[in-house]
């Protein structure tokens, strides 16, 4: 057992180098709920560190990684800052398991909750905080932290990308559930809440249909949370 002082001896904002990279992200502390959370999405310049199995050692399971994606990952929109999107909420969360070994640290989804904790309220119009269908230029994703951060000094948790959190919703709806809006939302706030909808899987030609990414969610990202 961890006991409490020990766990949140590193309590802080901190920076994280992807070990063997040179791609790093902020992670930010919120005391209240005494958790860590990505100041950004994750960046398609984190993703793909996974992605592209650079590191796959020899003999690894490839269902560790995800399969190719038939079309442009990207969708066109261009990688490195901008959120990586479209996968399933498996693949988000076996990124999270990538990186925890990676790093050494307990990397997840956040929680619903957590995810709103970190959200916090707006001070401000939500037009300076968020990317979305009144401020997105050709409704598309852009750079993560290009507009106001919020009070806590978290970026993009509204608009760009909706954002998986990690409820275990299996009785309910085993696929998951998303929060704060999108680039081609109408409207975005802290309550925001998607349900995984079926129709964002049509277009998947796989057979079964693909268990890492979701063909018609160019919209889905996620950020990440730690607690130890």
């Amino acid at each position: 057992m961890v006991l409490a002082s020990t766990l949140f001896a590193e309590e802080g904002d901190y920076a994280e180098t992807i070990p063997d990279s040179k791609v790093t992200f902020d992670m930010i502390w919120v005391p209240e709920g005494k958790f860590w959370i990505g100041k950004t999405e994750v960046t398609w310049a984190e993703f793909l560190i996974w992605y592209e199995k650079k590191d796959l050692p020899e003999g690894a399971d490839a269902g560790m990684r995800p399969s190719p994606h038939y079309e442009m990952v990207d969708h066109g929109w261009g990688k490195g800052q901008r959120p990586a999107v479209g996968m399933s909420r498996r693949s988000a969360e076996l990124y999270c398991e990538w990186l925890s070994k990676r790093t050494g640290k307990g990397y997840r989804l956040p929680t619903e909750k957590e995810w709103e904790q970190a959200c916090g309220s707006l001070t401000d119009p939500v037009e300076d905080y968020a990317w979305f269908s009144s401020t997105a230029p050709a409704e598309k994703t852009q750079k993560v932290a290009t507009r106001k951060p919020n009070a806590r000094g978290i970026h993009d948790m509204l608009g760009n990308a909706w954002e998986w959190v990690s409820d275990p919703w299996s009785a309910e709806d085993p696929t998951g559930v998303l929060k704060g809006g999108a680039y081609d939302s109408e409207e975005v706030s802290p309550e925001a809440r998607q349900k995984y909808l079926d129709a964002w899987d049509e277009r998947d030609a796989h057979r079964p249909r693909s268990t890492w990414w979701v063909y018609d969610g160019p919209f889905i990202g996620f950020r990440v949370a730690r607690t130890e």
